[in-house]
């Protein structure tokens, strides 16, 4: 979900998702304004973990294919401006600003005098208009909320829909379990376009998507197919192998989540049968290596100081925590670990902290996000951790105290590493200290 996307930005309104049918009034939007989202191809990613990275990894090679592509994101890392992006540029304020004005003055006219969009619609519609003024050969759109009654959903046809993992996100608005989340997920796909699933679906979630594929007109891969294994790097970075049928290669990567593997087998899918389609003799693992070999995704394990060493991750559901869980197990056996924490209340805090708390050598500052109407206390999560451990760790009412106070402790323990991990309203803050700290 866009999580940060829901302040106010030139008056349009919070979290309108479930007020009236929003996707028809985003078409008429779209409409009166010339449907610039048919200016360009699109590619739709969906699900509940790996959106961000998956759609990052695809607008990267195509740009390396040396097509013009935008990207458009949700949460934003650190500025609005980092949702919409061409080939890798962020928009200018001044260009968003520009374009959200209009759109204002658009929904001003009689028309649409009774409605009212969302920051997040208004962005989405912003970054069409933006897309399209800048003739982009592709788009590669990530869902904010869900699927069928997601802003992005709004567009006219789409080229391909990609579903990473689906997990439970959102629980009371897509739905209570897995086959209702995935059902309204699995209404992205548009006949006649290609479908891709990420691999370690849920059985449930593989047959609602082939179902509704099937129903579409869509063909579907199961990027399963593709078979890859990984070898760590003393840098951080990795080799990865893969081989798909009579295709097989190396190449180097950059993410360190293993969680990634997931992505990276769902992205060497599309990449496959995107050459395929368009009859390209590609050279994949110079592509690859050129594209993921130094490749960085804001706030997902992100590595953003050296000294002492700090990542970031935006896990904020149980099955992104449980990735998250592997990744500092399998890479960190032995180091000594500082936890900067906090969530937003309306998510299930209690599983993550128990899985956060089965982590060796791991030590803990609570504290919470920068949300104050969503934001569970550092005291309500500090009761939480007590529970789970028996232990009392500080808690700190402000995310950036609780970051210094890990630094400080860090700096004086050696081989420790400070993660922070939870909501993005947790790690904004926290990111924008750390860079403008850096930048000095």
């Amino acid at each position: 979900m866009a999580e940060n996307n829901n302040e106010s930005k030139q008056g349009f309104s919070g979290f309108l998702y479930d007020q009236g049918d929003r996707i028809a009034l985003l078409k008429r939007v779209l409409k009166a304004l010339g449907n610039p989202d048919t200016d360009f191809l699109i590619i739709h990613v969906c699900g509940t973990n790996g959106k961000g990275s998956t759609a990052k990894m695809i607008a990267n090679l195509l740009a390396n294919l040396h097509h013009h592509v935008g990207l458009f994101t949700s949460p934003f890392i650190g500025d609005v401006t980092n949702s919409i992006q061409i080939d890798s540029q962020n928009i200018g304020k001044s260009d968003l600003n520009q374009i959200l004005g209009s759109l204002k003055k658009t929904m001003s006219s009689s028309e649409f005098l009774n409605d009212e969009l969302s920051s997040f619609e208004a962005q989405f519609v912003a970054a069409m208009v933006y897309f399209s003024k800048q003739s982009v050969d592709f788009v590669v759109l990530e869902c904010g909320l869900g699927g069928e009654l997601d802003a992005t959903n709004a567009v006219t046809t789409t080229l391909y829909s990609i579903f990473t993992r689906i997990g439970l996100d959102h629980i009371g608005i897509l739905g209570d379990t897995i086959a209702e989340i995935a059902t309204t997920k699995s209404k992205i796909i548009r006949p006649g376009n290609t479908t891709i699933v990420a691999p370690n679906q849920r059985a449930i979630s593989m047959e609602i998507l082939k179902n509704e594929a099937h129903i579409k007109g869509s063909g579907l891969i199961d990027a399963s197919q593709v078979k890859i294994s990984q070898k760590a790097n003393a840098d951080g970075s990795s080799i990865i192998n893969y081989r798909y049928g009579k295709i097989s290669g190396s190449f180097r990567f950059s993410l360190l989540g293993t969680y990634q593997l997931e992505n990276v087998a769902t992205v060497l899918t599309w990449l496959f049968d995107f050459a395929r389609k368009n009859r390209l003799e590609l050279d994949y693992d110079h592509l690859l290596s050129q594209t993921l070999g130094s490749m960085i995704v804001p706030g997902r394990f992100e590595a953003i100081s050296s000294s002492p060493k700090i990542i970031l991750d935006g896990a904020h559901n149980l099955d992104a925590i449980g990735a998250f869980v592997d990744t500092v197990q399998s890479r960190y056996t032995n180091e000594n670990k500082i936890f900067v924490t906090g969530f937003l209340k309306d998510k299930d805090y209690q599983d993550n902290i128990r899985l956060l708390t089965t982590i060796n050598h791991a030590d803990f500052k609570i504290t919470q996000p920068n949300n104050p109407d969503r934001a569970l206390s550092a005291k309500s999560l500090e009761k939480v951790i007590i529970e789970e451990t028996g232990n009392v760790y500080q808690s700190f009412d402000d995310p950036i105290a609780a970051l210094k106070d890990a630094i400080s402790e860090a700096n004086q323990r050696p081989n420790t590493i400070v993660f922070v991990v939870g909501s993005f309203y947790l790690l904004n803050p926290i990111r924008t200290y750390l860079k403008t700290r850096s930048e000095r």
